[in-house]
């Protein structure tokens, strides 16, 4: 019996620390509420408020988690002149469809988002169209 409760205590431990140690990597950045459906490389997330994470040991890797979908995103990072920026996120909005393209970090760099497929389609139709554009939306975000 003594045998068996060591097994059990051993075996939570490590269970415990399995889970612990990835939420310690990372580290919430920005907290940001989106009004309106996006997408974010091949994800459509919906409206929700997010937690933008960047991992730790993977600084390109971006983790965009709400209360109802999550997605992974890989960034170029950009280094800034200027040390004013607020913390935010930027979309490109093409009708009724938003994508996005970048996170402004508070302090001096930003991190850009690829442009996908479906976001260059979207450009090509409203291109098409006389008088339509795109139009930039941000959306303030704070720190936590």
């Amino acid at each position: 019996m003594r045998m068996y409760s060591r097994l059990v205590t051993a075996f939570a431990t490590v269970a415990a620390v399995a889970m612990v140690a990835p939420i310690q990597a990372q580290e919430v950045h920005l907290v940001a509420h989106v009004p309106f459906d996006f997408s974010i490389g091949n994800s459509t997330l919906p409206r929700d408020t997010y937690n933008l994470t960047r991992l730790a040991g993977h600084r390109e890797m971006l983790l965009i988690r709400g209360d109802r979908k999550s997605a992974f995103v890989r960034t170029d990072e950009v280094r800034l002149s200027q040390n004013d920026a607020t913390p935010s996120l930027v979309f490109h909005r093409f009708g009724d469809q938003y994508f996005l393209r970048q996170i402004r970090w508070e302090g001096s760099s930003r991190l850009d988002l690829p442009e996908t497929n479906a976001e260059r389609e979207a450009a090509d139709s409203r291109a098409t169209r006389i008088g339509s554009r795109m139009e930039t939306v941000v959306i303030a975000a704070g720190q936590r």
